[in-house]
């Protein structure tokens, strides 16, 4: 792979372009960490605006009409609805768990079945969550097991 940089001052975008035989797994790699940069998201805590990245988000949470960001310390409050989070997020590790609930699965730590055809996943930060049936298989689809 070669790296190519055209520095131009009249440039007022950055445009990143891509040249390749064909678009294999490393190259969906590269353009979702390219990606990932621009699609941060906001929380309030504390009548203050945060910036929080994608990666270090645990889970999103709708409670009463409000949305939730969950990160490993701090809980943020988003303006954003979960199915905008949903839609904004979908092409990365989240996926819906329940009506009330997405969940970053790469910081699933243990995953287990109960009773009902649900499953119950335990976090890096030690919280568990339930997957409500109707959306086990798409857990087990994003997982491959």
């Amino acid at each position: 792979m070669r790296v190519v940089i055209n520095q131009d001052e009249n440039n007022n975008e950055v445009e990143i372009v891509i040249n390749c035989k064909v678009i294999d797994d490393n190259i969906v790699k590269i353009i979702e960490k390219l990606r990932e940069e621009e699609n941060i998201i906001t929380g309030v805590k504390d009548s203050k605006v945060h910036i929080i990245k994608p990666e270090n988000v645990l889970y999103f949470e709708s409670v009463d009409k409000r949305t939730f960001i969950y990160t490993k310390k701090e809980v943020y409050e988003s303006n954003l609805r979960l199915y905008e989070i949903e839609d904004k997020f979908s092409a990365y590790h989240f996926f819906r768990a329940s009506k009330s609930t997405i969940i970053n699965i790469s910081k699933i730590s243990v995953i287990n079945t109960v009773i009902g055809g649900r499953v119950e996943v335990l976090l890096e930060n030690k919280e568990k969550l339930i997957v409500s049936r109707q959306y086990v298989p798409i857990l087990k689809a994003k997982l491959d097991y």
